[in-house]
């Protein structure tokens, strides 16, 4: 049985310029990061335990000890000169984060504007507010309010209970604590 990695690794694709000892020098491509190190591909495989010097567009020049080896591949570990271990990894995880950014949120629900669109909006103190429907899915409902409400903070919408997920401009994205069913949301719907 193999052991799973349990280190997060982070695809970063950088050109790196390595060199040996004697100046000979080879390109690399950077393929992803972790706290164990860096791994590359190449057409030039180095030996285990080479030590390298190296430099990665947008994070600099740096020593480098392989680690280990494979047949396009090779992973390498930060030494001491030049940049510390601690700076090249957060300069390539922010720039793993820059490339591949959070994807974008994806509706499973559609979205209606229903006809009745005030609603009571109750807060945990018992306070009762006003609000106006922007529109509502089985998942949850965007509500314009007079008073700001924090991120994460559970309401009343109607009879629902909901989270506040997000603010957006005059009001909040709230999603139900129990979702609706989706066959019953529409144009007829009644908080």
């Amino acid at each position: 049985m193999t052991a799973r990695r349990t280190i997060p690794r982070h695809a970063i694709v950088l050109p790196a310029l390595c060199w040996r000892a004697d100046g000979s020098e080879f390109h690399a491509v950077t393929v992803d990061i972790s706290g164990e190190g860096i791994r590359m591909r190449s057409a030039t495989t180095p030996p285990m335990d080479a030590e390298l010097g190296c430099s990665i567009r947008g994070v600099g020049a740096m020593q480098i000890r392989v680690v280990r080896t494979g047949a396009v591949d090779f992973a390498v570990r930060v030494m001491g000169r030049g940049a510390t271990p601690g700076e090249v990894v957060r300069s390539l995880v922010g720039l793993a984060r820059l490339q591949a950014p959070p994807p974008e949120e994806v509706r499973v629900y559609r979205r209606v504007v229903p006809e009745r669109r005030a609603v009571q909006v109750a807060l945990a103190d018992g306070t009762s507010i006003p609000g106006r429907i922007v529109n509502l899915s089985a998942s949850g409902v965007a509500l314009q309010l007079d008073m700001p409400l924090e991120v994460g903070q559970v309401i009343v919408v109607g009879r629902h209970r909901a989270k506040i997920a997000r603010r957006i401009d005059g009001g909040v994205g709230a999603a139900f604590l129990v979702s609706l069913d989706e066959a019953t949301v529409g144009e007829h719907t009644v908080l």
